[in-house]
């Protein structure tokens, strides 16, 4: 399969297929936060689905989006260190946890639907927010059926089997969702490979 046949918006069914039958999350209206205000990714959800799995051979986790706290809104500001320690005025922003590996997060932005890499660990000294991982939640949604596509050749002891999916599963990654190239979460995700 080339890149110009993964779609920008998958539908359930192409996802399905790369995840398997059930994998995909779809709330209704009254599990969506009223914080989640971007239209695209209320629509996504509610009609296509969120994979909700667990990526063993890169350790990508979706399963929690099942769980009763699944898609908590959290105070962006917060996490990513801008806002005062002593401020307690209302949150404005917001983001979601979509995804996780390790103690790494893919959040959703709840206000225009981009998907960024936060790292708890740098929350309290501003340096929780490492930049842009996907362009929405359907390019990432792509993204990780691509990762289960390719999972069986990633998981090869044969290691010029495993260096080829990993190379062709990059470019494939970067020439659907660009904000892939400069990731410094997808740079950890291939260095499980190196």
């Amino acid at each position: 399969m080339t890149s110009t046949d993964t779609p920008l918006t998958p539908d359930a069914a192409w996802l399905e297929e790369r995840l398997g039958e059930g994998s995909l999350w779809r709330p209704d209206e009254a599990a969506l936060p009223v914080e989640l205000t971007d239209a695209e990714s209320r629509e996504f959800l509610l009609t296509v689905g969120f994979p909700a799995v667990h990526l063993g051979v890169v350790g990508i986790d979706t399963r929690h989006l099942r769980t009763a706290d699944g898609l908590q809104p959290l105070d962006a500001d917060e996490i990513y260190g801008n806002r005062y320690p002593d401020d307690d005025s209302p949150p404005e922003n917001f983001a979601l946890t979509v995804a996780v590996a390790g103690d790494q997060h893919l959040m959703l932005d709840a206000a225009d639907g981009g998907i960024t890499h936060y790292d708890p660990n740098g929350w309290d000294h501003g340096a929780g927010w490492k930049g842009p991982a996907a362009e929405s939640l359907p390019r990432l949604a792509v993204l990780l059926a691509l990762i289960a596509e390719s999972s069986t050749a990633l998981d090869s002891e044969d290691d010029t089997v495993r260096a080829a999916a990993v190379n062709g599963l990059r470019r494939r990654m970067t020439d659907h969702d660009s904000y892939v190239e400069d990731s410094e979460f997808w740079d950890e995700i291939f260095e499980l490979f190196d």
